[in-house]
Protein backbone atom coordinates (compact mmCIF):
# COMPACT_ATOMS: atom_id res chain seq x y z
CA UNK A 1 0.00 0.00 0.00
CA UNK A 2 0.81 3.68 -0.60
CA UNK A 3 1.48 6.15 1.51
CA UNK A 4 -1.37 7.92 0.05
CA UNK A 5 -3.64 4.93 0.90
CA UNK A 6 -2.51 4.76 4.19
CA UNK A 7 -2.98 8.34 5.03
CA UNK A 8 -6.27 7.82 3.56
CA UNK A 9 -6.67 5.16 6.15
CA UNK A 10 -5.92 7.00 9.11
CA UNK A 11 -7.81 9.67 8.36
CA UNK A 12 -11.31 7.78 8.43
CA UNK A 13 -9.74 6.35 11.70
CA UNK A 14 -9.53 10.20 12.94
CA UNK A 15 -12.95 10.61 11.49
CA UNK A 16 -14.35 7.87 12.94
CA UNK A 17 -12.88 8.98 16.48
CA UNK A 18 -14.29 12.42 16.44
CA UNK A 19 -17.79 10.87 15.93
CA UNK A 20 -17.17 8.55 18.90
CA UNK A 21 -16.01 11.30 20.78
CA UNK A 22 -18.85 13.32 19.60
CA UNK A 23 -21.67 10.95 20.88
CA UNK A 24 -19.62 10.56 24.17
CA UNK A 25 -19.67 13.91 25.01
CA UNK A 26 -23.61 13.89 24.11
CA UNK A 27 -23.79 11.03 26.84
CA UNK A 28 -21.89 12.52 29.49
CA UNK A 29 -23.26 16.02 28.71
CA UNK A 30 -27.14 13.93 29.49
CA UNK A 31 -25.86 12.08 32.54
CA UNK A 32 -24.42 15.66 33.88
CA UNK A 33 -27.84 17.17 32.56
CA UNK A 34 -29.72 14.30 34.82
CA UNK A 35 -27.61 14.60 37.84
CA UNK A 36 -28.22 18.27 37.71
CA UNK A 37 -32.01 17.72 36.91
CA UNK A 38 -32.42 15.23 39.58
CA UNK A 39 -30.85 17.41 42.62
CA UNK A 40 -32.87 20.11 41.51
CA UNK A 41 -36.46 17.65 41.75
CA UNK A 42 -35.27 16.79 45.06
CA UNK A 43 -34.92 20.14 46.53
CA UNK A 44 -37.94 20.71 45.24
CA UNK A 45 -39.51 17.70 46.53
CA UNK A 46 -37.75 18.87 49.89
CA UNK A 47 -39.46 22.25 49.84
CA UNK A 48 -42.59 20.81 48.90
CA UNK A 49 -42.34 17.91 51.75
CA UNK A 50 -41.91 21.10 54.06
CA UNK A 51 -44.57 22.75 53.10
CA UNK A 52 -46.92 19.53 53.31
CA UNK A 53 -45.30 18.80 56.82
CA UNK A 54 -46.24 22.65 58.46
CA UNK A 55 -49.45 22.46 56.56
CA UNK A 56 -50.86 18.90 58.20
CA UNK A 57 -49.09 20.32 61.69
CA UNK A 58 -51.47 23.65 61.67
CA UNK A 59 -54.27 21.81 60.44
CA UNK A 60 -54.26 18.96 63.24
CA UNK A 61 -53.84 21.56 65.68
CA UNK A 62 -57.40 22.96 64.96
CA UNK A 63 -59.05 19.44 65.48
CA UNK A 64 -61.67 18.43 66.16
CA UNK A 65 -62.70 21.83 64.27
CA UNK A 66 -62.49 20.04 60.63
CA UNK A 67 -63.90 23.55 59.08
CA UNK A 68 -60.07 25.37 60.59
CA UNK A 69 -58.64 22.57 60.10
CA UNK A 70 -58.73 23.11 56.38
CA UNK A 71 -58.32 26.63 56.61
CA UNK A 72 -55.13 26.40 58.44
CA UNK A 73 -54.03 23.61 56.30
CA UNK A 74 -54.37 26.55 53.40
CA UNK A 75 -52.72 29.27 55.26
CA UNK A 76 -49.80 26.98 55.78
CA UNK A 77 -49.18 25.85 52.66
CA UNK A 78 -49.72 28.83 50.51
CA UNK A 79 -47.09 30.61 52.98
CA UNK A 80 -44.61 28.08 51.49
CA UNK A 81 -42.64 27.98 47.85
CA UNK A 82 -41.33 25.14 45.57
CA UNK A 83 -39.09 25.31 42.82
CA UNK A 84 -39.74 29.26 42.59
CA UNK A 85 -44.03 28.67 42.34
CA UNK A 86 -46.43 29.24 44.99
CA UNK A 87 -47.95 25.71 47.09
CA UNK A 88 -51.26 25.56 47.04
CA UNK A 89 -53.63 22.86 48.07
CA UNK A 90 -57.06 21.84 47.99
CA UNK A 91 -59.99 20.41 50.04
CA UNK A 92 -59.05 17.45 47.97
CA UNK A 93 -55.60 17.30 49.82
CA UNK A 94 -56.67 17.56 52.62
CA UNK A 95 -57.83 14.14 54.56
CA UNK A 96 -59.10 14.18 58.31
CA UNK A 97 -59.17 10.69 60.24
CA UNK A 98 -57.62 8.87 62.65
CA UNK A 99 -54.39 7.74 62.86
CA UNK A 100 -53.18 4.76 65.30
CA UNK A 101 -49.59 2.98 65.69
CA UNK A 102 -51.39 -0.15 66.95
CA UNK A 103 -53.05 -1.14 63.64
CA UNK A 104 -51.28 -2.47 60.38
CA UNK A 105 -48.52 0.02 59.05
CA UNK A 106 -51.27 0.40 55.69
CA UNK A 107 -53.91 0.95 57.78
CA UNK A 108 -52.57 3.22 60.24
CA UNK A 109 -54.99 5.95 59.25
CA UNK A 110 -58.21 5.81 58.23
CA UNK A 111 -60.73 8.58 56.91
CA UNK A 112 -63.39 6.21 58.11
CA UNK A 113 -62.62 5.52 62.24
CA UNK A 114 -63.31 7.96 64.49
CA UNK A 115 -62.39 10.13 67.03
CA UNK A 116 -60.50 11.96 64.58
CA UNK A 117 -56.88 13.16 66.16
CA UNK A 118 -54.81 13.21 62.58
CA UNK A 119 -54.34 15.13 59.19
CA UNK A 120 -53.12 13.84 55.93
CA UNK A 121 -52.02 16.63 53.50
CA UNK A 122 -50.44 16.25 49.75
CA UNK A 123 -48.75 19.72 48.66
CA UNK A 124 -48.04 20.22 45.32
CA UNK A 125 -46.81 23.24 42.78
CA UNK A 126 -49.44 25.18 41.55
CA UNK A 127 -48.18 27.51 38.35
CA UNK A 128 -50.14 29.87 36.56
CA UNK A 129 -51.27 29.04 33.40
CA UNK A 130 -50.61 25.51 33.65
CA UNK A 131 -53.13 22.44 33.04
CA UNK A 132 -54.54 20.94 36.04
CA UNK A 133 -53.08 17.70 34.86
CA UNK A 134 -49.52 19.71 34.76
CA UNK A 135 -50.06 21.22 38.44
CA UNK A 136 -46.60 19.43 40.32
CA UNK A 137 -44.52 19.04 37.82
CA UNK A 138 -40.88 20.69 37.48
CA UNK A 139 -39.62 21.98 34.25
CA UNK A 140 -36.18 20.46 34.77
CA UNK A 141 -33.02 22.38 32.87
CA UNK A 142 -30.99 19.91 30.87
CA UNK A 143 -34.23 16.44 30.21
CA UNK A 144 -34.17 17.55 26.41
CA UNK A 145 -30.47 17.01 26.18
CA UNK A 146 -31.90 12.94 25.44
CA UNK A 147 -33.30 13.74 22.52
CA UNK A 148 -30.03 14.18 20.54
CA UNK A 149 -29.81 10.66 21.74
CA UNK A 150 -30.96 7.64 19.46
CA UNK A 151 -33.85 6.36 20.61
CA UNK A 152 -34.28 9.40 23.10
CA UNK A 153 -37.45 10.82 21.81
CA UNK A 154 -38.17 14.27 22.82
CA UNK A 155 -36.29 13.42 26.18
CA UNK A 156 -38.32 15.12 29.08
CA UNK A 157 -38.83 18.73 29.99
CA UNK A 158 -40.54 18.35 33.70
CA UNK A 159 -40.44 16.10 36.53
CA UNK A 160 -43.42 15.06 38.39
CA UNK A 161 -43.21 16.25 42.55
CA UNK A 162 -45.27 15.78 45.16
CA UNK A 163 -44.87 15.47 48.89
CA UNK A 164 -47.94 14.50 51.80
CA UNK A 165 -47.81 14.48 55.13
CA UNK A 166 -49.52 13.47 58.10
CA UNK A 167 -49.72 14.76 61.59
CA UNK A 168 -51.66 13.28 64.64
CA UNK A 169 -52.30 14.35 68.26
CA UNK A 170 -50.78 12.37 70.30
CA UNK A 171 -52.01 11.33 73.87
CA UNK A 172 -50.24 13.71 76.47
CA UNK A 173 -51.46 15.08 79.58
CA UNK A 174 -52.58 18.35 79.39
CA UNK A 175 -52.70 19.61 83.06
CA UNK A 176 -49.83 19.15 85.60
CA UNK A 177 -52.03 16.85 88.23
CA UNK A 178 -51.88 13.70 88.69
CA UNK A 179 -54.41 11.10 90.30
CA UNK A 180 -54.61 7.72 92.03
CA UNK A 181 -55.77 4.62 89.98
CA UNK A 182 -58.21 4.07 92.81
CA UNK A 183 -61.30 6.19 91.15
CA UNK A 184 -61.04 4.11 87.77
CA UNK A 185 -62.47 0.72 89.68
CA UNK A 186 -65.32 2.95 91.01
CA UNK A 187 -69.08 1.59 90.16
CA UNK A 188 -70.12 5.06 90.25
CA UNK A 189 -67.91 7.44 88.45
CA UNK A 190 -68.21 11.05 88.42
CA UNK A 191 -71.08 12.77 86.31
CA UNK A 192 -72.22 16.29 85.76
CA UNK A 193 -75.43 14.89 87.60
CA UNK A 194 -72.98 14.26 90.71
CA UNK A 195 -69.30 15.43 90.64
CA UNK A 196 -66.45 14.62 92.61
CA UNK A 197 -64.59 16.76 94.37
CA UNK A 198 -60.87 15.94 94.95
CA UNK A 199 -58.24 17.62 97.17
CA UNK A 200 -54.68 19.09 97.11
CA UNK A 201 -53.47 17.24 100.54
CA UNK A 202 -55.52 18.40 103.48
CA UNK A 203 -54.10 16.83 107.14
CA UNK A 204 -56.51 16.79 110.42
CA UNK A 205 -59.51 14.81 111.42
CA UNK A 206 -61.37 16.59 108.28
CA UNK A 207 -58.83 14.82 105.23
CA UNK A 208 -60.61 13.51 102.62
CA UNK A 209 -59.95 9.97 102.06
CA UNK A 210 -56.82 9.51 100.40
CA UNK A 211 -57.90 8.22 96.99
CA UNK A 212 -59.67 12.23 96.65
CA UNK A 213 -56.09 13.47 96.64
CA UNK A 214 -54.41 15.19 93.89
CA UNK A 215 -50.28 15.48 93.56
CA UNK A 216 -48.73 18.44 91.27
CA UNK A 217 -46.20 16.80 88.68
CA UNK A 218 -44.43 18.26 86.05
CA UNK A 219 -43.64 14.62 84.32
CA UNK A 220 -40.07 14.52 86.09
CA UNK A 221 -38.37 11.40 86.86
CA UNK A 222 -35.22 12.29 88.58
CA UNK A 223 -36.75 15.16 90.84
CA UNK A 224 -39.99 15.66 93.44
CA UNK A 225 -39.32 19.12 92.79
CA UNK A 226 -42.42 21.23 91.20
CA UNK A 227 -41.36 25.18 90.20
CA UNK A 228 -44.28 26.79 90.57
CA UNK A 229 -43.52 28.68 87.13
CA UNK A 230 -42.93 25.22 85.87
CA UNK A 231 -46.39 24.57 86.90
CA UNK A 232 -48.19 27.08 85.61
CA UNK A 233 -46.49 27.15 82.27
CA UNK A 234 -47.81 23.52 82.13
CA UNK A 235 -51.45 24.84 83.09
CA UNK A 236 -51.28 27.45 80.47
CA UNK A 237 -50.53 24.96 77.31
CA UNK A 238 -47.00 26.68 76.89
CA UNK A 239 -45.13 23.62 77.78
CA UNK A 240 -46.27 20.03 76.53
CA UNK A 241 -45.34 17.14 78.71
CA UNK A 242 -43.28 14.59 77.12
CA UNK A 243 -44.50 10.95 76.60
CA UNK A 244 -43.96 9.74 79.90
CA UNK A 245 -47.05 6.64 79.86
CA UNK A 246 -45.34 3.23 81.27
CA UNK A 247 -42.95 5.32 83.00
CA UNK A 248 -42.28 6.45 87.01
CA UNK A 249 -43.45 10.35 87.66
CA UNK A 250 -42.43 12.12 90.65
CA UNK A 251 -45.62 14.59 92.69
CA UNK A 252 -45.43 16.63 95.41
CA UNK A 253 -48.21 18.41 97.31
CA UNK A 254 -46.81 21.86 97.25
CA UNK A 255 -47.08 25.24 94.86
CA UNK A 256 -50.46 25.79 96.66
CA UNK A 257 -50.54 29.42 94.71
CA UNK A 258 -50.95 27.49 91.63
CA UNK A 259 -54.39 26.14 92.49
CA UNK A 260 -55.32 29.83 91.48
CA UNK A 261 -53.43 29.96 88.07
CA UNK A 262 -56.05 26.96 87.55
CA UNK A 263 -59.06 28.43 88.36
CA UNK A 264 -58.14 31.23 86.15
CA UNK A 265 -57.20 29.02 83.04
CA UNK A 266 -60.53 27.11 83.82
CA UNK A 267 -62.61 30.39 83.37
CA UNK A 268 -60.26 30.85 80.37
CA UNK A 269 -61.22 27.46 78.76
CA UNK A 270 -65.13 27.94 79.72
CA UNK A 271 -64.93 31.19 78.06
CA UNK A 272 -63.49 29.48 74.68
CA UNK A 273 -66.12 26.93 74.33
CA UNK A 274 -68.93 27.86 76.28
CA UNK A 275 -69.24 24.53 77.33
CA UNK A 276 -69.29 24.36 81.21
CA UNK A 277 -66.13 22.34 81.67
CA UNK A 278 -62.41 22.42 80.52
CA UNK A 279 -61.84 19.09 78.90
CA UNK A 280 -58.31 17.74 80.13
CA UNK A 281 -56.14 14.57 80.14
CA UNK A 282 -55.05 13.56 83.78
CA UNK A 283 -52.49 11.27 83.92
CA UNK A 284 -53.14 8.33 86.53
CA UNK A 285 -50.83 6.90 88.79
CA UNK A 286 -50.53 2.97 89.98
CA UNK A 287 -48.84 1.50 92.94
CA UNK A 288 -45.51 0.61 93.39
CA UNK A 289 -44.55 -2.55 93.30
CA UNK A 290 -40.77 -2.69 93.00
CA UNK A 291 -38.32 -0.90 94.88
CA UNK A 292 -37.02 2.06 92.37
CA UNK A 293 -33.37 1.93 94.03
CA UNK A 294 -32.89 -1.64 93.48
CA UNK A 295 -35.60 -2.91 90.90
CA UNK A 296 -36.85 -5.90 93.21
CA UNK A 297 -40.08 -6.53 94.76
CA UNK A 298 -41.09 -4.49 97.84
CA UNK A 299 -42.31 -6.11 100.72
CA UNK A 300 -45.40 -4.23 101.32
CA UNK A 301 -46.31 -2.53 97.85
CA UNK A 302 -46.89 1.45 98.59
CA UNK A 303 -49.89 2.59 97.71
CA UNK A 304 -50.61 5.42 94.65
CA UNK A 305 -52.92 6.92 96.82
CA UNK A 306 -52.10 9.88 97.71
CA UNK A 307 -50.14 11.01 94.88
CA UNK A 308 -46.66 12.86 96.38
CA UNK A 309 -47.23 11.31 99.87
CA UNK A 310 -43.82 9.47 99.10
CA UNK A 311 -40.75 10.74 98.14
CA UNK A 312 -40.92 8.52 95.39
CA UNK A 313 -41.49 8.25 91.56
CA UNK A 314 -45.00 6.18 91.24
CA UNK A 315 -45.53 4.01 87.63
CA UNK A 316 -48.43 6.46 85.12
CA UNK A 317 -50.36 3.43 83.61
CA UNK A 318 -52.90 4.66 82.11
CA UNK A 319 -54.83 8.46 81.38
CA UNK A 320 -57.91 9.85 82.61
CA UNK A 321 -60.32 11.95 80.15
CA UNK A 322 -61.99 14.48 82.36
CA UNK A 323 -63.98 17.06 83.04
CA UNK A 324 -63.41 20.15 85.46
CA UNK A 325 -66.38 22.44 86.47
CA UNK A 326 -64.34 23.79 89.20
CA UNK A 327 -61.35 24.63 91.09
CA UNK A 328 -61.90 25.68 94.77
CA UNK A 329 -59.11 27.98 95.63
CA UNK A 330 -60.35 28.32 99.75
CA UNK A 331 -59.47 26.48 102.90
CA UNK A 332 -59.72 22.96 101.02
CA UNK A 333 -58.55 24.01 97.88
CA UNK A 334 -59.19 20.96 95.07
CA UNK A 335 -60.49 20.47 91.78
CA UNK A 336 -63.75 19.16 90.47
CA UNK A 337 -64.92 16.99 87.93
CA UNK A 338 -68.14 15.99 86.54
CA UNK A 339 -66.33 13.06 84.09
CA UNK A 340 -62.74 10.57 84.53
CA UNK A 341 -63.15 7.95 81.85
CA UNK A 342 -59.67 6.05 82.59
CA UNK A 343 -58.18 4.63 79.66
CA UNK A 344 -55.10 3.15 78.10
CA UNK A 345 -52.37 5.37 77.11
CA UNK A 346 -52.50 4.52 73.38
CA UNK A 347 -56.52 5.00 73.20
CA UNK A 348 -57.53 7.66 70.31
CA UNK A 349 -60.12 9.34 72.35
CA UNK A 350 -57.03 10.78 74.06
CA UNK A 351 -55.72 13.99 72.21
CA UNK A 352 -52.97 16.10 72.97
CA UNK A 353 -52.46 19.40 73.02
CA UNK A 354 -49.11 19.28 70.76
CA UNK A 355 -49.45 17.57 67.38
CA UNK A 356 -46.69 15.92 65.70
CA UNK A 357 -45.75 14.07 62.62
CA UNK A 358 -46.57 10.31 62.08
CA UNK A 359 -44.82 10.46 59.10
Amino acid sequence: MDASGRMNKLKDKKGIAIVYVALMLVVLLGFVGLAIDIGYMYVAKGQLQNAADAAALAGASQLPNTYNVTLEAKKFAASNKAAGDNVIITDSDISIGNWDYSRPVNERFSTTITPYNAVRVVARRVVAGQSAANQGMVRVFFGKVFALLPGGGTGWPEMGAAASAIAYRPPRPTIPIALCNTPCSWTTPPTEAFPVKFYFKQTGANAPPTELTIGWTVFSATSQSTPQSVIEQYIRGELHSPDVCNSAVYTNNGVSVSVSRLSDELSIQKQKTGLPYWEVIVPILSPVINDPNTGLPLATPIPACPPGDQPIPYPLTMYALAHITSVDTGASPGVTFSQLTCLPCNDPLLMGLSPVLAK
